[in-house]
């Protein structure tokens, strides 16, 4: 997998979960579609959800804070 620096890690999940409201991805599924590493993409989600960006549903899967599909 392809090394980006860590602005552009964060720009592409956000931009993943921005494009297509309802986007709803596993911690493997985001690191697989952004291309990153798995362990940098789950501290990066783990960053966004802190940040109020993203929340993390019962099944582990992340989704933009405030969409559709359940209660923070």
């Amino acid at each position: 997998m392809k090394t980006f620096p860590i602005t552009d890690a964060v720009n592409r999940l956000k931009g993943t979960f921005l494009e297509i409201p309802g986007t709803k991805l596993k911690p493997s599924e985001a690191a697989r579609l952004c291309g990153l590493e798995p362990p940098v993409c789950g501290v990066i989600l783990d960053a966004l959800q802190d940040a109020g960006f993203l929340r993390r549903g019962a099944d582990g899967s992340f989704m933009r804070a405030g969409s559709e599909g359940g209660s923070r």
